[in-house]
């Protein structure tokens, strides 16, 4: 009764509170104004520019500990004791360029069926395995290795490690497994060889390599399909899956001294060997530009990919070279990107990059336009990487790049999965284990003059490949974009002639329609080229014709990043970018 009476006044004591409260005024002085008092305490404190930032300095990956299995198997070990997961990357050197030159896929086929059985375990049973503890067994191949990324919680390494023992050392490749991935594999192909991306890439890469070149054989084959048996899995299998050719990347909250007893129990079981280096020969030289047609009927747009062999992953230049694309066409800040998509609309996205390969990769720049601006994006695409190749980038321009360059750095290794994969490409490429280390001292050190010298090296659009996916006998506009800017004088700048195409976008009615011409005419403007049917083959050669004038005209210090993007954020190009 006593708790009942004093809760209840509390109650009684607290609404009175409150309801007799008064609401907070500002004080004020006999006129009605703010007192001076109340005026300082309103009043916020004055802004301070934050500190200049000083220079960038270098991201140090975490120790790496390397060691060896008794039979041959590399291991590095990095401690990352944050989070108590484990995550793996065993890198077999068992790329698609050791397939053998008649059964292309190969690699790839006996790669993806390591998780379809083993002596002891079905498919089922294996992924069930894995997926019980919280974990994943992911294989992939690519062209130089096959990679098996596994992720785990650390208390369930020895499930982990045992399963991943037992698919490497007891597959069985069961015959039931084997004719259901070639049935997949098969209907994969059949789409694939409908998907104007795919075609252009087959097209590049054999265009570039060679057939006899092993990155030139892109993908597997109907035929190959059907010749690939379980003899042929298996002897590949015995002879690339050995320890000397595997290399092991464990990061996350580990004991070294446990490991090791845990892989030796496990991975230790895999056989003791080395395999053969694929040969690679010598690649075509290219004298002059070659331009591939592959004739998609009915398509909708064109696929464009120019480029020419570069360099290889491990070369000193690379990193100089990432800051190059970067620039030219690293992501939505870049040159193609702003003049393509931003300022003309021709595009949804244009880049370019160079692959990481073992072996010479290639330097690609490319995007999917429009049928009908495929003309206009050609100019711009061949402008652009002749200006990347002629003339150096503005000090702003560099400043920008090496900027995002350096400052993403940082988040390719926040997470354990991030560190183990730089760590497995320091060994599947030879790099030094200070590579990543010393990055963004690298990148801070390439300026205009550089990157000029080192695109001189390794862009050249006057020796290379062009593809283009498309319906040969599609309009393609030619000529100028609009009347307004054909009235312009020749000197008319660039920024001249889009604000000429913007007004007549808004302030036109019925403009003038261009003049068109068949996409397989306007290829010959820019060189000889050969048009291809969706299976590879030869339809017909065209020789070239002579070239035409580009739409818009512009100075290379006209598509520098910063010139761009002050063109982007003026009104005029707001309105050009809805000009056809």
């Amino acid at each position: 009764m006593k708790l009942r009476s004093t809760a209840l006044a509390l109650t009684v004591l607290l609404g009175c509170r409150s309801s007799n409260t008064p609401a907070v005024q500002n004080p004020t002085t006999g006129d009605g104004t703010t007192s001076p008092q109340n005026t300082a305490q309103n009043t916020p404190p004055p802004r301070v520019d934050p500190p200049t930032p000083g220079p960038a300095r270098d991201v140090h990956l975490p120790p790496v500990r390397r060691t060896q299995l008794a039979n041959g198997l590399e291991v590095n070990t990095v401690e990352y004791h944050t989070l108590p997961v484990l995550h793996v990357r065993l890198i077999v050197r068992a790329g698609a360029s050791t397939d053998p030159q008649n059964l292309p896929g190969l690699a790839a086929f006996t790669g993806d069926m390591l998780k379809e059985g083993t002596r002891t375990k079905t498919s089922a049973q294996i992924a069930e395995a894995i997926e019980f503890v919280g974990g994943s067994i992911d294989v992939s191949t690519g062209p130089d290795f096959t990679s098996i990324a596994v992720s785990v919680l650390k208390d369930h390494a020895e499930t982990a490690f045992t399963l991943l023992g037992e698919v490497l050392t007891q597959p069985s490749f069961p015959a039931v497994e084997i004719d259901k991935l070639r049935r997949r594999e098969l209907d994969r192909l059949h789409r694939a060889q409908r998907d104007p991306a795919w075609l252009g890439r087959r097209t590049f890469y054999s265009a570039l390599y060679g057939a006899n070149h092993p990155y030139g054989r892109y993908d597997t084959t109907p035929e190959a399909l059907g010749r690939i048996n379980r003899n042929e899995i298996v002897n590949y299998h015995r002879a690339r899956y050995v320890a000397g050719n595997m290399t092991l990347t464990v990061v996350g909250d580990v004991q070294p001294a446990n490991l090791d007893a845990l892989l030796g129990r496990t991975l230790g079981q895999v056989r003791r060997g080395t395999a053969p280096a694929p040969t690679f020969p010598a690649m075509p030289e290219l004298a002059a530009r070659q331009i591939y047609l592959v004739n998609r009927p009915d398509s909708a747009q064109s696929v464009i990919r120019i480029g020419n062999p570069s360099l290889r992953r491990r070369d000193e230049d690379y990193v100089p070279f990432s800051v190059v694309n970067q620039s030219l066409g690293g992501g939505a800040s870049s040159r193609l990107f702003m003049d393509l998509r931003e300022l003309r609309s021709l595009t949804y996205g244009a880049y370019a990059n160079t692959t990481d390969n073992v072996e010479v990769g290639a330097w690609v720049s490319a995007g999917s336009v429009r049928t009908p601006a495929t003309g206009d994006a050609l100019h711009a695409f061949l402008r652009h990487i002749e200006c990347a190749a002629t003339e150096a980038a503005p000090d702003a321009e560099m400043a920008q790049t090496r900027s995002y360059l350096i400052d993403s750095f940082p988040l390719s290794i926040e997470t354990p999965g991030n560190i183990a994969d730089l760590v497995a490409s320091l060994r599947s490429y030879g790099l030094p284990d200070d590579y990543y280390d010393q990055y963004r001292t690298r990148v801070a050190q390439v300026g205009g003059p550089g990157a000029l010298a080192i695109a001189q090296r390794y862009i050249h659009p006057d020796k290379a490949i062009i593809v283009v996916v498309g319906t040969a006998d599609a309009p393609v506009q030619v000529g100028p974009p609009c009347q307004e800017a054909s009235r312009l004088p020749a000197d008319a700048s660039f920024a001249q002639q889009l604000q000429a195409c913007a007004g007549r976008a808004v302030n036109t009615e019925n403009p003038a329609p261009r003049q068109t011409m068949a996409l397989q005419e306007v290829l010959r403007t820019f060189g000889p080229v050969r048009v291809l049917r969706m299976d590879g083959t030869l339809e017909r050669e065209l020789t070239a014709t002579p070239p035409q004038s580009p739409p818009i005209h512009a100075r290379c210090d006209e598509l520098t990043a910063p010139a761009l993007q002050r063109i982007s954020h003026s009104e005029a190009p707001q309105r050009a970018a809805t000009a056809p």
